[in-house]
């Protein structure tokens, strides 16, 4: 017999919620989006339209009544934190868009009240499923690249007039450093394993934000490779997304992973099937190894569409969650004190 879908809903419907996790959550076997929580009428219009077997509903506490086990929270950065704590309270399980929390003690305290709650709480980590992500992974699980001593990762962008979300202070979950830094840290530490010390750069380029928007942070990790990790808002020109060496070879990669425009297009993992997070050849990286231009690497198959349904076997038992809450905790401490080396111009030691 086949198991009944986990009833789900969505918390907020702007970008994030309308963009990027709809039509994963509509497209996840295994589960079922029946509710999106936003007391937009414009919202709750383009829900009517665009999800027609969901219903929305002013509040997460008219979710239990709908049967709904748990829900996505991707709402302004500084709600994250006080809807999940919410949702935990009304017995739901939650998956909790980036930034988890706004600092180490608020994504602590989470973390905790889920563990009393006996709920699942799921850090949105979806860039662990980038296809360069996940192709650099296979070249270190092969031994392609030997004994890796650095690595440079950067998410550029060029937004010259900042959106009213720039326009917000890092109190209010404003910033790159909440924005791209979570998912610049977390592939970061999953490759090459826990930060020992941190030393940062923050600025603020452009006139009128209201926090950092070009963030550059040097992390040292336990196993001696060194990281360096890079977001901006006003890069014109962006340089490479990848770029790892070990002591046998290194690799390059420019572009971005496509699922993301995929998104944006309107295509989703049901209409494209195989075809979803397929890289052409043109955005594959490459293989250097000294001798020559390097070989180009295909690129392994992007795989966001894996999360959700990870996150249903999860909530059933049957699989731990795709992303452990601890780890946005980890990364949470690397943040706070990429800020901290910032406003004091020191290394900040994360011993102990």
């Amino acid at each position: 017999m086949t198991e009944s879908p986990v009833r789900w809903a969505l918390a907020g419907y702007g970008t994030g919620g309308r963009t990027f996790h709809a039509p994963l959550l509509a497209s996840a076997p295994g589960l079922d989006l029946v509710a999106v929580v936003t007391g937009s009428p414009e919202r709750q219009a383009q829900v009517g339209s665009e999800l027609p077997g969901a219903v929305t509903v002013g509040s997460l506490a008219e979710l239990p009544a709908l049967g709904v086990t748990g829900v996505t929270i991707t709402t302004p950065s500084a709600t994250h934190a006080p809807l999940a704590h919410e949702a935990l309270a009304l017995g739901l399980h939650a998956v909790v868009d980036k930034p988890f929390a706004l600092d180490f003690r608020s994504a602590a305290e989470l973390v905790a009240h889920a563990e009393r709650a006996g709920r699942l709480l799921v850090p949105y980590q979806n860039r662990r499923w980038d296809s360069d992500f996940l192709t650099i992974r296979g070249l270190l699980d092969e031994g392609a690249l030997g004994r890796v001593h650095t690595f440079a990762s950067r998410i550029d962008r060029f937004r010259p007039v900042k959106s009213s979300w720039h326009g917000a202070t890092a109190k209010q979950g404003g910033g790159v450093l909440l924005d791209l830094g979570p998912h610049l840290v977390d592939q970061a530490v999953q490759l090459f394993g826990s930060v020992v010390s941190v030393h940062a750069d923050l600025q603020t380029v452009r006139a009128g934000a209201g926090a950092e928007d070009q963030v550059e942070l040097h992390l040292t990790h336990a196993g001696g490779v060194r990281s360096t990790l890079a977001a901006g808002l006003a890069a014109a020109a962006p340089g490479p997304r990848f770029l790892v060496n070990g002591d046998r070879a290194g690799y390059v990669v420019d572009g971005f992973d496509g699922q993301e425009d995929q998104l944006k297009a309107g295509r989703t993992p049901a209409s494209l099937g195989a075809a979803w997070g397929v890289e052409p050849e043109s955005a594959w990286g490459r293989l250097f190894d000294g001798t020559g231009a390097g070989r180009p690497v295909r690129s392994a198959r992007g795989a966001w569409d894996t999360f959700y349904p990870a996150v249903a076997d999860a909530v059933r038992g049957v699989a731990p969650p795709p992303v452990a809450a601890t780890d946005a905790v980890a990364t949470a401490w690397v943040l706070d004190a990429a800020r901290t080396s910032a406003a004091e111009g020191t290394v900040v030691g994360l011993l102990g």
